[in-house]
């Protein structure tokens, strides 16, 4: 009788020769350390472990795992509510979120750039994100990023400072006593496998804090990864030196994608950025929904699955050739043949193909 497979052997069915070449030699340049104990490849004492923030949502096998809502800007409300409502026409979002709960929720608010420009969550959409979270029940919201720029002007620029104090939730300004030592896996990484992190500094206050996590993350072209979506989002709690990982971008946002299990995501798609991403700057690259041509939000109990949809239907590319897709599907793969609760499906059409996918036009 055949063994039961291991999380090796599934990363290793699933990963592909082309990534293992190139995560090899990537991964020689990124495991050098000079600084010691902070490298990727060394052990750290009192590492913390992030919890599985999905873990007891009791997600019914019968809902739909993705559920898109378009309307006009002046209607955010119902877009919101529409998307993270067909996830669970009866519960909505206290299918997610529970009396007492302790919601940390992460935008995009790294670079100081108006809402219109589409570098950062929409404040509109996170305003109805934190208003659901309130209505079910919530004891204490939390709203933090690591921005590249100032954090306050970041902040304040993007509108979400406003939202945040209006809807009564909090802002975590992250400072260097926020941050501690995350571990990602348990072993070292394996470079063949597309693998790059163990341990590294992380924005661990709130995490730590939170009994559930939402990811709102705007839809927009990335230069180096080419897309900056869901998964992406995460890099935003990354600390130190974080620009190290551009030379294995793909690795590292998979990497992430298995480091974080979110209670939900919230894809911001009222304005996508289409080209010269992330950073934009001019309004000739945003379009509206992208190529649906519509303010549109996508609420999903599986980011890879869901920043597989943006990437099609909204940014207009091939999925298949977005290479983090992929590897997160594979590693989180892994996870879950280990008994880890969790979706990780990189072909959103097979959760289409089971009615598992519904859209409304509010």
């Amino acid at each position: 009788m055949a063994g039961r497979l291991t999380r090796r052997d599934v990363l290793r069915r699933g990963a592909g020769a082309v990534f293992a070449t190139g995560c090899a030699a990537l991964g020689g340049y990124l495991l050098h350390d000079p600084h010691g104990r902070r490298g990727l490849g060394t052990r750290a004492q009192s590492v913390r472990r992030l919890p599985n923030y999905f873990a007891d949502v009791g997600f019914p096998g019968q809902n739909p795992r993705m559920s898109m809502a378009m309307g006009d800007v002046q209607r955010m409300e119902q877009v919101v509510r529409a998307a993270i409502g067909g996830l669970d026409p009866d519960k909505g979002m206290r299918r997610f979120i529970r009396r007492g709960d302790v919601v940390l929720i992460k935008p995009n608010v790294g670079f100081d750039r108006p809402p219109a420009l589409g570098a950062t969550t929409h404040p509109e959409v996170l305003r109805w994100v934190i208003r659901l979270c309130r209505e079910a029940g919530t004891r204490r919201i939390l709203v933090t990023d690591h921005p590249i720029e100032s954090p306050a002007a970041c902040f304040a620029r993007t509108g979400i400072s406003r939202v945040v104090e209006e809807e009564g939730a909090e802002i975590l300004l992250p400072a260097q006593r926020h941050f501690a030592e995350v571990g990602v896996r348990d072993c070292e990484p394996d470079r063949g496998l597309g693998e790059v992190l163990h341990h590294w500094p992380m924005l661990h206050a709130p995490l730590a804090e939170a009994t559930k996590v939402i990811g709102v993350a705007p839809v927009k072209d990335h230069n180096l990864a080419s897309a900056s979506m869901n998964l992406k989002n995460w890099y935003g709690l990354l600390g130190e030196r974080r620009s190290r990982f551009h030379q294995a971008i793909h690795e590292t946002i998979s990497d992430l994608a298995l480091l974080m299990s979110p209670t939900l995501v919230v894809a911001d798609a009222t304005r996508v950025m289409m080209r010269n991403g992330p950073t934009g700057g001019r309004l000739s690259d945003i379009s509206p929904g992208g190529v649906l041509g519509r303010p549109t939000v996508v609420a999903s109990v599986d980011p890879v699955a869901c920043d597989a949809w943006c990437y099609e239907n909204l940014l207009g590319r091939d999925p298949d050739r977005l290479a983090y897709l992929g590897l997160a599907r594979d590693k989180i793969r892994a996870r879950v043949v280990e008994g880890e609760a969790r979706f990780g499906e990189s072909d959103w059409r097979a959760y289409d193909a089971r009615g598992l996918v519904t859209m409304v036009n509010v």
